[in-house]
């Protein structure tokens, strides 16, 4: 009895202490788009992959208000890019908790703290908040328009008169509908909250080795997608093996012409793969953006408004380098004016170009973009004229139409049968740039019911995204072994991805959902 018990002692502490427990569980981003977030957990020790924001998806929840108490006590997050679908909650997080360091790229954090700096993803974020009482009132009386400030640190307190007061740590968003009216963040408390945080996050070179504990480290890889975007893969150690697993985080399409391609993986035990487009073969080549410079040249030649929705991140800096070289192709005169209305774009093409300009160790770009040196068309206007005028451009945030600049421009310009729409981004199937993709005639808003007499475009080239080929060409040095899980797309796309990973020899591959494990 006495040997017995010996055995079994030896088997626990053998499957205890030399093969490390793990797991992983997906937040978002899983049997969906948006709202990326996976827990990679190994015994004790976890570390987030991605905090992103939730959009609509039809009858998908898309609550951005709770964050699981698991990923708030998290020891580490590693960060794969900024886009707000894979980075939006990550404010949110750190508010309600989260005490560990964020891993990413030098270019990723560059490029978040661009848009932090204008008070991206604040809406959720809690704080014990203070305002003008009198200003607020005057708001709500219709006596004023703008929108009213709000303030948390004490620094700021003398110098709110008529102070009033969150007698708790309160959201924007929560505030927001308490008094029906639009806020905005203090720059002076904005700046002193940026300070602190920009230590939490940890640039990483790609290919590096860092560690996280003692049993789990990482290595980026460039994923292609935007400008410091990266594929990650966790290394964890055992005394007698070591287990890899592999997140794609967003892939790119393999045709961008300022993004250098997406290094291949080497073999992995398993892989997490984003399936946006990965259902489908594209058909698209680098022949697309002659048909869009084509298309823009055409509709300034018959003296139309050429509106062009688009992510303020990375989308809107490619199209307008497209639409520098259809300057110096000769297609679209230099004095078109080119508007881009959003801040959030113009502050992150000020980013871009200081980069085309001043290259970093970690180059963003492919060669031509250093050489061309800039992405600004000439006659490039950063100010709202009182009317548009036709001919002319215009790119708005954001892609979906659903908010911002694009979708106050509805109601103004979807009517107009002079006004040429091209969509060159992802468009979810409810929102309002949706529902144009799929042909409507009507596009409601809450400013009211706009007929839509405007052309409408779809340009799949600027996507980001990797068809089945794309994927098939990183997913090479794999094989029938590697156990692949599916995310980050449509139900229908999943579907179809699944049958042609199994046709393609990947036979251990499905669909991941949200608290998917995988164990030793």
């Amino acid at each position: 009895m006495k040997k017995f018990s010996f055995i079994l002692t030896t088997i626990f502490f053998l499957c205890t202490n030399i093969f490390a427990q793990i797991s992983v569980e997906y937040f978002g981003g899983a049997g969906r788009v948006s709202g990326s977030c996976a827990l990679l957990k190994v015994d004790n020790n976890s570390v987030i992959i991605d905090c992103g924001s939730f959009y609509d998806e039809g009858n998908l929840p898309s609550d951005n208000s709770v964050i699981d108490k698991k990923l708030i006590n998290a020891d580490a997050m590693v960060l794969t890019h900024a886009h707000n679908d894979h980075s939006g909650r990550i404010l949110q997080l750190i508010s309600e908790g989260f005490n560990g360091n964020i891993y990413c790229t030098d270019a990723t954090k560059k490029i978040l703290f661009e848009m932090y700096d204008d008070g991206w993803n604040y809406d959720y974020v809690k704080k014990k908040y203070f305002w003008s009482k009198s200003k607020r009132e005057k708001i709500q009386l219709r006596e004023s328009r703008e929108n009213l400030t709000l303030h948390w640190h004490s620094a700021c307190k003398n110098a709110v008169k008529n102070r009033e007061e969150s007698k708790k740590e309160i959201s924007v968003i929560e505030l927001k509908n308490k008094f029906g009216i639009n806020f905005k963040i203090c720059k002076n408390c904005l700046n002193k909250d940026l300070e602190k945080l920009q230590d939490r996050f940890v640039g990483v070179e790609y290919k590096d080795n860092i560690d996280i504990t003692d049993k789990i480290n990482f290595s980026l890889y460039n994923a292609g997608h935007i400008s410091g975007s990266a594929s990650v893969i966790f290394y964890v150690y055992d005394e007698n093996k070591i287990k890899t697993v592999a997140f794609s985080g967003d892939l790119g399409s393999g045709y961008s012409k300022i993004t250098p391609d997406k290094d291949i993986i080497p073999k992995v035990d398993y892989v997490f793969v984003e399936t946006t487009y990965g259902g489908v073969k594209k058909g698209v080549s680098n022949a697309d953006y002659q048909k869009f410079q084509e298309t823009i040249s055409d509709a300034i030649k018959n003296d139309k408004i050429v509106w062009i929705p688009s992510l303020s991140l990375h989308r809107t800096q490619k199209v307008l380098f497209e639409l520098k070289q259809a300057q110096i192709n000769g297609l679209i005169p230099y004095d078109t004016p080119v508007y881009s209305l959003s801040p959030s774009s113009n502050g992150l093409t000020e980013r871009y170009e200081k980069e085309a300009n001043f290259p970093s160790r970690d180059r963003w770009f492919k060669d031509e973009v250093y050489q061309i040196g800039s992405f600004l068309p000439e006659n490039y206007i950063t100010k709202k004229p009182k009317e548009f005028s036709a001919p002319s451009i215009i790119i708005s945030a954001s892609g979906m139409m659903d908010q911002g600049v694009s979708y106050g421009l509805i109601n103004k310009l979807l009517p107009l049968d002079n006004v040429e729409v091209c969509l060159v981004s992802y468009v979810g199937p409810q929102t309002p740039a949706g529902k144009l993709k799929k042909g409507a005639k009507h596009i409601r808003t809450s400013y009211g019911t706009a007929k839509v007499l405007a052309h409408v475009n779809v340009f799949d080239i600027f996507s980001d995204h990797p068809d089945i080929e794309e994927l098939m060409k990183w997913l090479s040095k794999q094989d029938s072994n590697t156990k692949i899980y599916l995310v980050h797309g449509e139900k229908d796309i999943l579907d179809k991805a699944l049958v042609l990973y199994k046709e393609r020899g990947f036979v251990n591959t499905k669909i991941a959902v949200t608290g998917d494990n995988i164990l030793n």
